[in-house]
Parts: C-alpha cells; sequence; structure tokens
C-alpha cells in the first residue's frame, strides 16, 4: 500500500483493454495517495477531456491502442499529443511489450517512463510514486533488452537490417497495401510463404505488427531493394 499523503497522485489512465483498464482503475483506487481523475479507452478519449481542462499529475498510457478509434497507432502519438498540452507533466508507459526503437524513443527522446504489465503490482505503485517525484521509471526487462541490443555484434546488427530479395519485395508489396493473398499472387507465393517472410521481417525490424513494420520502414528508410538508404 502506498503512504498517506497530504495531496493524492492524480492520474490519467488510457488503455484499450477494458477488462485490464477497469481492474487497474479499482486496484488504484483501493490505494491512499492515488486518484484517478481520467480513465479512458482511446486517444481520442483523453485528448478531448484535456481540451475541456482535465488536469492530473501522472498518466499512464498504454503503448498499443490498437481497438481504439485510432486504429493501430503507437501510444507514443498520444505521449506527443499530451505532452503540447502538459509539457512537463510525467508520463508512464504501461505496455505488455515494445520494439526496440520505439523503446529507444520512448525513454530517450521522450522521456518516458517504462513498465511491462508482466510485473507486480507494487512495482507499479513504486514506479507511480517514482514519476510522480520527477523521477524515470525503467523496467528492469526494459533496460535489459536496450542492453542487449546495444551489445549484440556489428555484424549481427548489419545482417538484421539487410533484406533479402524476397523480404525487399514482400516489404515494397506491404507498403502498397496488399493482403497477403495479394503478396501471393502477385510474387508467385503461398499465403504460408508469404507469412514466414513477414515474421522473419518482424524479427529482423524488432517490431510486432504490420504497421509497426511501414512506421519503421519508413522512419528507417529502408531500400526495398535490399539495402538502407543512406
Amino acid at each position: 500500500m502506498m503512504p498517506a499523503c497530504a495531496h493524492a497522485i492524480r492520474l490519467l489512465l488510457v488503455d484499450d483493454h477494458m477488462l485490464f483498464r477497469e481492474s487497474l482503475r479499482r486496484m488504484l483506487e483501493g490505494e491512499q495517495g492515488i486518484q484517478v481523475v481520467g480513465d479512458y479507452s482511446s486517444a481520442d478519449g483523453a485528448l478531448a477531456a484535456l481540451s475541456k481542462g482535465l488536469t492530473f499529475d501522472v498518466a499512464l498510457l498504454d503503448y498499443d491502442l490498437g481497438s481504439g478509434d485510432r486504429s493501430g497507432a503507437s501510444g507514443l502519438d498520444l505521449v506527443i499529443e499530451v505532452r503540447r498540452a502538459m509539457p512537463k507533466v510525467p508520463i508512464l508507459m504501461v505496455t505488455a511489450g515494445m520494439d526496440i526503437p520505439d523503446l529507444r524513443r520512448a525513454i530517450g527522446q521522450l522521456h518516458v517512463g517504462i513498465f511491462l504489465k508482466t510485473e507486480p503490482t507494487g512495482e507499479l505503485l513504486l514506479a507511480i510514486q517514482k514519476m510522480a517525484r520527477g523521477e524515470q521509471w525503467i523496467s528492469s526487462r526494459a533496460s535489459l533488452a536496450l542492453f542487449s541490443e546495444q551489445a549484440a555484434p556489428q555484424t549481427e546488427r548489419e545482417e538484421r537490417g539487410t533484406l533479402s530479395d524476397r523480404e525487399s519485395r514482400v516489404l515494397q508489396s506491404v507498403l502498397e497495401g496488399e493482403t497477403n493473398k495479394e503478396i501471393g499472387v502477385r510474387l508467385g507465393m503461398t499465403e504460408s510463404s508469404v507469412k514466414a517472410v513477414l515474421q522473419k521481417l518482424f524479427e529482423k525490424t524488432g517490431v510486432r505488427s504490420r504497421s509497426q513494420l511501414v512506421r519503421y520502414a519508413i522512419e528507417s528508410h529502408i531500400d526495398t531493394r535490399g539495402a538502407r538508404r543512406e
């Protein structure tokens, strides 16, 4: 249980998984020193409340708001918009997992905290306290993931950034918005083969979905002819 304090920490909670969000809210509201002042399933709902004057001390934001009205949008997009309204507000990203590029951006550029949903409840309460004091909470597993990436041999990182001819052609088709079936027809592949190539692309780029793959390819300037653009 959190220690009592003169002023309760006011929380904004945004997560598109209803059961998780409701369970989290009930748990947090049972703690002394915490008040949930906003509970939303989408970025649009939270931003609408902000525009009407909602204020809070710490924001708990989901990383992947996949089923909300901004389908497929990263929670990092919401971070940027919240910061426009409240530049100094502490933001803790509560997530099941993040790809390495977004994890690096969240911690280094956007200065958000990272908490994994698999960690104990007591750790979340401690993370909230630290964020409210202006400290940046980083999950030990998230830190380990970044360390492992940085420690990987240069040749391994280069290998992951180089695409085979088939991977390049599949990625190009994905960027053009084609379905797995359409890609298979165009490239003379079975759908299962297309899925296998996509999985390899996910592994090489460190992403978990087609939308993240598209964003990564665009932001990293991946050359779909098989090499990165300089």
